[in-house]
């Protein structure tokens, strides 16, 4: 017989599960059903996470994407804590796994914390810090949960369950930051990140090195804390409440009318991105032409951004009537583009810019003779770009002849 923990699922489990409540982890795991809950709150964290920078519409993504890498993760995970607990013989193997997967999936909602939009309440440097200090609480949240989970189901120490869920996690978290720092850094010399940059980065070099060092004390703990599963993860199914599907439809039904404000204007950025990498021009000038700036996300760059190679030819065709909001804004987009990337102009395109828009030369030209002004204290991406830039401005050695 059950016990009066093992009776189906409840709504308010959703959120006593959160916080840790024996009950609600025995409900969970007990209901045949959850799983469906589990996957909406799935959506409706990846909803969250990407409602203000994704097109949900045209970039699937924002569902893909999360579980993808959760079931990789769930899986790595499961397969790690199986056979130090000795999971395989406390019960079926397979549906433990099903259990745990679950049990993975109801932590959604602890990823909801990144829909605050805290890109549009301050400046982006500001919001960068934010961003990190969201993903820390989300990751520490999650393991913290799952720890627990293991705990009460499998009836082992606390003690036992942490070094086991949190050694893959955190191998986990060092490789994931490892290659995202390196996606940030990129792969060309003599570059100058902008300060968001420069700061995940820095927090992607820290990840890596906490969690390698965490890693290997989990590992130590594995091997110095023992204890095998008393009881298997999965429990004897019921049914969970009526009300649980309406109740976790209208959490994904809320970020969905969380999220269709924002989407017009994100989805005016992703057609004017689709049109840049198609490189179709003048398809994007005229895009681009017919907008307001308000009918792109305020706290998005305009594509194409600074961190990537500007398309000079953008500018060149950008007619007269062109609005001015849309000239300032790609006119300052190429010439941080020029300040902190590796790509330079040369004297034919100074030439060619000059008439029109005399004001890229002029800061080019300002930011170089400043660099030059204190040349003895350059770090090594302004003397590169410095090198670079005086290179180009030399007129050829043998000059063709007319």
């Amino acid at each position: 017989m059950n016990s009066p923990n093992t009776h189906g699922m409840r709504p308010a489990d959703i959120v006593l599960f959160l916080f840790g409540q024996r009950g609600a982890i025995e409900r969970i795991a007990a209901t045949r059903h959850a799983w469906i809950v589990g996957a909406i709150l799935v959506l409706s964290a990846g909803i969250s996470r990407n409602y203000d920078h994704l097109d949900l519409l045209r970039q699937p993504q924002w569902f893909i994407g999360p579980f993808t890498a959760s079931m990789v993760s769930i899986c790595f995970i499961y397969l790690w804590i199986s056979w130090p607990l000795r999971l395989q013989d406390a019960g079926r193997y397979w549906r433990q796994f099903g259990t745990f997967l679950v049990l993975a999936w109801m932590t959604a909602p602890c990823a909801w914390l990144y829909g605050i939009p805290v890109e549009s309440m301050t400046d982006i440097l500001t919001a960068t810090k934010w961003n990190i200090a969201f993903l820390a609480i989300v990751a520490l949240w999650r393991v913290a949960i799952m720890v627990r989970a293991v705990s009460v189901l499998t009836e082992t120490s606390w003690l036992r369950a942490l070094p086991l869920v949190l050694a893959p996690a955190a191998l986990e978290a060092m490789l994931g930051s490892m290659f995202q720092g390196l996606s940030l850094v990129g792969i060309m010399g003599g570059i100058r990140l902008p300060p968001e940059t420069q700061l995940l980065v820095k927090a992607a070099q820290v990840t890596t090195t906490t969690s390698f060092g965490l890693f290997i004390v989990m590992v130590l703990g594995t091997f110095a804390i023992k204890g095998v599963a008393q009881r298997p993860l999965s429990r004897e199914a019921s049914a969970g409440s009526r009300m649980l599907l309406p109740v976790s439809i209208l959490m994904l039904l809320t970020w969905v009318a969380i999220a269709l404000p924002w989407q017009p204007q994100v989805a005016n950025r992703h057609r004017l991105q689709t049109l840049l990498n198609e490189e179709d021009y003048p398809g994007a000038v005229a895009f681009a032409s017919g907008k307001q700036r308000g009918d792109f996300p305020p706290h998005h760059r305009l594509p194409p951004e600074p961190t990537v190679r500007f398309p000079l030819k953008l500018l060149l065709i950008l007619p007269e009537s062109a609005p001015e909001w849309l000239r300032q804004e790609w006119v300052g987009n190429l010439i941080e583009s020029r300040i902190t990337q590796s790509w330079r102009f040369n004297a034919e395109e100074f030439a060619e810019l000059r008439p029109r828009y005399p004001e890229i030369a002029e800061t080019v030209t300002r930011h170089a003779d400043g660099l030059r002004r204190r040349a003895k204290s350059l770090k090594s991406e302004e003397a590169h770009w410095l090198l670079n830039f005086e290179a180009e401005q030399k007129p050829p050695a043998n000059p063709p002849p007319p």
